[in-house]
C-alpha cells in the first residue's frame, strides 16, 4: 500500500513509526484531510489529531480516530450539508476504520475557550455528523489538543486555545461525574448490556478521571491505569486489575455490572469529597 502524500511529514513519520498504529490510519486522514480543505476552503483554520492517537496509546483494536476541526465562522447550512456528504462517503471506503472517525468543527472564537451549551457540528463513531451540545468533555479535549494535538494543516493549536489550568481540569471533571453517577444508578440502562471490552473501557475513564484530581493533569488511559494500580486501596486496586483482563473481550458478563457500579460511586464519591 503506497503512504499518503498529503499529511505533514512529522505526523506522517509518528503515524508509520507507531507499531500499534495500522497503516490504514493515516491512509484515512489523509482522505479527511483532503475532504475538509476541499469542503472548507478559506473558513478552515487548522486540522488537528487528538485522543489516544495525540496521546500515543492507540489501539488497534478499540481506539476511534478522533480530529478537531477549527473554522474561521460556524459553518453555513451549504458548508454542513457538503461536510455532512463529505463524512457519508468517508464512511463508505474499505477502510476499517472509516466508520470510527469522531470529531467537531469549532469556529475560532469558541475554540479559545469553552462555553457550556454550544451546539456544534460533530460527528460520532458509525453516526452522521450532527449538530451536537457540547459538554464538559470538551475542555478536556482542548488541553488534549493544546498540549499534545498532532497538527494536519494550520497554526500551532496554542496560538488558537486558552491555557487551561489544573483546576480547570479538575473542575471538567468533576462536573461530569453526576453523568456518571446517573447511569450507574439505572442498572436497566441497555448501555449495560454491552461487552467486556467497553467495561474496561469505562474502568480506564474513572482511573482517568481520579488521576486528573489528584495529579491535575490528564494522562493517557494506560498512564491512567498504571496510576491506579499504584495509589488505590482494596477493593477499588483489584476491580482496575479485573478489567485488564476484559480488554478487548467482546463477551457479555452482567455479574461484573455491581463492581462496576460501585466503582463508579467510588470515582464519583471522591470527586464530591475534593470539592469540600
Amino acid at each position: 500500500m503506497s503512504l499518503p502524500l498529503h499529511l505533514p511529514q512529522d505526523v506522517l513519520a509518528r503515524l508509520t513509526s507507531d507499531p500499534t498504529i495500522p497503516a490504514t490510519v493515516p491512509t484515512l486522514l489523509d482522505a479527511l484531510l483532503l475532504g475538509v480543505q476541499q469542503m472548507l476552503g478559506q473558513n478552515l483554520v487548522g486540522l488537528y489529531l487528538r485522543g489516544s492517537l495525540a496521546m500515543g496509546d492507540f489501539d488497534p483494536l478499540a481506539s476511534d480516530v478522533d480530529f478537531f476541526a477549527v473554522t474561521e465562522h460556524l459553518l453555513t447550512e451549504t458548508e454542513f450539508t457538503d461536510l455532512t456528504t463529505m463524512h457519508d462517503t468517508l464512511a463508505t471506503l474499505p477502510n476499517p476504520y472509516a466508520v470510527h472517525l469522531e470529531g467537531a468543527y469549532i469556529p475560532r472564537v469558541s475554540v479559545r475557550r469553552f462555553t457550556l451549551g454550544e451546539r456544534l457540528p460533530t460527528l460520532f463513531r458509525q453516526e452522521r455528523l450532527k449538530w451536537y451540545e457540547h459538554d464538559y468533555n470538551w475542555v478536556l479535549e482542548r488541553w488534549v489538543v493544546r498540549e499534545h494535538g498532532l497538527k494536519l494543516c494550520g497554526p500551532a493549536p496554542t496560538t488558537l486555545i486558552d491555557p487551561i489550568s489544573a483546576d480547570e481540569l479538575r473542575d471538567a471533571v468533576r462536573l461530569r461525574m453526576p453523568e456518571w453517577l446517573r447511569w450507574a444508578n439505572q442498572p436497566d440502562d441497555p448501555d449495560w448490556q454491552l461487552h467486556l471490552g467497553q467495561k474496561a473501557y469505562v474502568i480506564q475513564t474513572m482511573c482517568r478521571a481520579l488521576c486528573t484530581l489528584a495529579t491535575g493533569t490528564l494522562p493517557s488511559k494506560p498512564q491512567a491505569v498504571a496510576w491506579a494500580l499504584a495509589t488505590l486501596p482494596d477493593p477499588w486496586r483489584s476491580t482496575v486489575e479485573h478489567s485488564q483482563a476484559w480488554h478487548n473481550k467482546q463477551t457479555f458478563d452482567a455479574s461484573l455490572n455491581p463492581e462496576i457500579q460501585r466503582f463508579i460511586r467510588m470515582a464519583v464519591s471522591q470527586a464530591e469529597r475534593d470539592l469540600r
